[in-house]
């Protein structure tokens, strides 16, 4: 078989930037994914393909809880996790019963509000500022281009979790029963962090105005859930798990250095560069890694006669101790280069990435709300792997049943290692 590249085409079936058309990862056209031999056939690798292990949702569904989500792009079908006993040969994966996935870079446009208007949701964010039919100042850019408009896209979303909570399907159209576990990913405040418009005012990490709207927004927004969810009267008996992916760096725009990384990474490696993916990180692939080729491509980086922006380099023993190892697996990278603080890959306006090693990346807010659980700060080091085995120890399942669990030995959250009753 070919070997089988991390980056995949996914292109909708739907009408160009449709919304809508991207939900559920049903627009994903598989004759533009990477192949695979299954059975002695080839089948289209779909994203949750990709993953190596089970997940909390396939753990849960398969003990017949049911199972939503809502995030900003229709291959986040990742988080159904691999199971080829149960999951399509040649489709989404199906441990998500209730997956709402409209495409966040889609048009910012009054033919996508009117396409949300049709499923019967409303953005629960503010009205539109400039136009009637379209949220934000930027239409036909997308909705990561204002705060108008990323909060009028999360809105739908939040619109879409109330109606789950009041026990209907996101459209808030067929009653099905509240799901033992739901939830949605925020781009508010990421897009509040990243705008040139946005960001924080000062080293200190005070938001600006319109970063600090972005987290009003979100934070009015987990209130109607919980308004919600005591209407219902499942405020008592539902975990609340608020936390992020990653932080933004870096906080001090005076630090921002914005580098091309066409012309600082792929052009000193040469033609022996495949593919690079760098925000405030970079993760670098190469054509062939063997007979010492690797230890090339960092030796022409390190002798650059510019600034590439990278302080050291994880590769060879090195990189195979912390992650998989590329000279076997060709999905680690061959090269991940550190970057000083305040170094972005971009050639737009936009002053902080994420997916580096840096501080203002990897520290990020985690709260866990219940009326059992006693007001308390946690001074120990925790990580957000340890959410998953949560989740699962509050359902009352084995967090064993996950395969990284086992794998990695993580443990849930501190004060839940005794708690199995909280559901």
């Amino acid at each position: 078989m070919p070997k089988i590249s991390t980056r995949t085409s996914i292109q909708s079936t739907a009408r160009a930037a449709s919304l809508t058309g991207l939900n559920s990862a049903v627009a994903i056209d598989p004759n533009n994914l990477p192949g695979q031999r299954v059975r002695n056939v080839c089948s289209p690798v779909w994203p949750h393909n990709f993953v190596r292990t089970n997940t909390i949702f396939q753990v849960i569904h398969r003990h017949h809880l049911r199972t939503a989500w809502s995030d900003k792009h229709p291959a986040y079908d990742i988080i159904n996790g691999n199971d080829p006993d149960s999951q399509p040969t040649n489709g989404p994966g199906t441990n998500i019963d209730d997956f709402f996935a409209p495409e966040i870079n889609s048009d910012l446009s009054n033919a996508n509000v009117q396409l949300i208007a049709s499923l019967g949701l409303h953005s629960t964010a503010p009205g539109p500022t400039t136009d009637p039919n379209c949220p934000g100042p930027n239409c036909g850019s997308d909705f990561t281009s204002s705060i108008d408009g990323v909060e009028y896209y999360a809105g739908i979303k939040v619109a879409a979790i109330i109606n789950e909570i009041n026990g209907y399907t996101h459209t808030g159209t067929i009653q099905v029963g509240t799901p033992a576990i739901f939830g949605m990913n925020f781009q508010a405040v990421s897009v509040g962090q990243k705008l040139k418009i946005g960001g924080y005012s000062d080293a200190i990490g005070t938001p600006s105005p319109n970063l600090a709207n972005a987290i009003a927004f979100v934070d009015r927004s987990i209130g109607q859930m919980v308004t919600t969810l005591q209407n219902r009267g499942l405020a008592e008996r539902t975990l609340m798990i608020i936390s992020a992916k990653h932080g933004q760096s870096p906080i001090d725009r005076t630090k921002r250095v914005a580098l091309d990384d066409s012309k600082v990474i792929a052009a000193p490696i040469g033609s022996n560069f495949a593919f690079d993916i760098a925000d405030d990180g970079a993760l670098i692939w190469l054509k062939d890694n063997t007979g010492g080729k690797t230890a090339a491509a960092v030796s022409a980086l390190k002798n650059f006669p510019g600034d590439t922006g990278i302080q050291s380099f994880l590769f060879g023993d090195a990189l195979a101790d912390m992650f998989q190892n590329p000279a076997h697996d060709s999905r680690a990278p061959d090269i991940i280069g550190i970057t000083r603080v305040g170094v972005i890959y971009t050639t737009g306006s936009k002053i902080a990435e994420h997916g580096g090693f840096n501080p203002d990346d990897v520290h990020i807010a985690l709260l866990v709300a219940h009326p059992d659980l006693p007001k308390s700060v946690v001074q120990s080091t925790v990580a957000t792997t340890q959410i998953a085995p949560t989740i699962l120890k509050a359902l009352g399942l084995n967090p064993l049943e996950l395969d990284a669990v086992r794998m990695e030995h993580t443990k849930p959250l501190p004060g839940f290692d005794d708690t199995a009753d909280i559901n």
